[in-house]
């Protein structure tokens, strides 16, 4: 079940899955330790969750199950929980939570090493790699690595996401949307599909219409739209979405606006600038979802370098502007000054 990999520097000697994990909670085939760590929360808490709610039916929670935070306990009272029996169960679980912020984290290899048979151990230490000594963790101890979802992969993600946790349906575009508007925040995405819910029957597809309405990004007024006019040089459009920015300056900030300016022709200059243009080196220069790869490549096209250095000198001015230096003006001229000079 364990994939095996190689004992070095900076690596676990075997990981498992988030499958296959999950898989032993719900045939509850419970090994006596699991280490859940990595960079990635959103899994962790996931699985801790699930080991929380399935080992032990409610009645027998109150004697048998404890909950403890690295940050307000020790590790004596962490062990001492460990080896205690349990009280009319086959199981006693004891979830250590925020492990990473538990002093003397290290007294608890021997709990790794031999493992209380009648005890469930779920470590939770999240953003970061748990140390372990090499040769010195049981078998019988599962591990799992919780490692981020790429940006080119976040779309496919949250579609697998909305199918298989939800029930839902949602279009690959509508799925690149979510990503680039959220980004790699996996709890929040999570949540957004919760508050569905609510009032969407299961089966049902999450529209841009639905994505506007609760999750609160416009599907005409928002910065890839702006990207979009710009980049395809309809500067109509560009200037009713700039217009709608200034009647929502809180929503839409210079600032936030010109960061995500600064990254999308940032990353024209680089391709430009790139000797090759493969698909793995324009993958990794634009980032992102594949759906959007080739109008990326074709709107990149579109602009010369001497074009793109003139806006990017444009953004650096009003980058200043923003934090307040040489400028009387208000923000929502600001904006309008910024769109023109980009525009022309």
């Amino acid at each position: 079940m364990a994939k095996s990999k190689k004992a070095d520097s900076g690596k676990y000697e075997k990981t498992c899955t988030f499958d296959e994990v999950a898989k032993q909670i719900h045939t509850k085939k419970f090994a006596p330790v699991y280490i859940l760590a990595g960079e990635e929360p959103f899994f962790i808490d996931r699985l801790s969750k699930m080991f929380e709610e399935s080992i032990l039916p409610q009645e027998e929670r109150d004697f048998n199950q404890v909950v403890l935070y690295g940050k307000d306990t020790e590790v004596d009272t962490v062990v001492a929980n460990v080896k205690q029996f349990p009280f009319g169960s086959p199981y006693r679980v004891v979830i250590l939570k925020e492990a990473k912020e538990l002093k003397h984290i290290e007294d608890l290899d021997p709990l790794f090493e031999n493992p209380v048979p009648q005890t469930v151990f779920i470590v939770c230490h999240k953003y970061g790699k748990m140390k372990l000594k090499k040769g010195k963790v049981s078998p019988e101890c599962v591990i799992y690595e919780s490692e981020s979802v790429k940006d080119s992969a976040l779309p496919a993600w949250i579609q697998n996401l909305a199918e298989q946790s939800f029930n839902y349906k949602i279009s690959p575009h509508t799925a690149a949307v979510l990503s680039e508007h959220i980004g790699n925040d996996l709890s929040r995405i999570f949540t957004e599909f919760q508050k569905f819910r609510v009032f969407l029957p299961e089966g049902s597809e999450i529209t841009p219409d639905l994505v506007e309405k609760y999750i609160g990004i416009s599907k005409e007024y928002n910065i890839f739209e702006l990207q979009e006019a710009l980049g395809n040089r309809d500067v109509e459009k560009a200037y009713r979405i700039m217009l709608n920015f200034t009647e929502h300056q809180k929503e839409n900030p210079n600032i936030k606006t010109i960061t995500m300016l600064y990254s999308f022709y940032n990353k024209m200059i680089l391709y430009h600038l790139s000797p090759d243009k493969d698909n793995d080196t324009v993958r990794k220069i634009f980032g992102g979802s594949d759906y959007f790869l080739r109008k990326k490549v074709e709107v990149a096209s579109r602009f010369t370098m001497p074009q793109l250095m003139k806006i990017m000198s444009v953004l650096r001015e009003y980058d200043l502007k923003a934090k307040g230096v040489d400028t009387e003006v208000s923000e929502g001229d600001q904006l309008k000054e910024m769109i023109y000079k980009i525009t022309h």
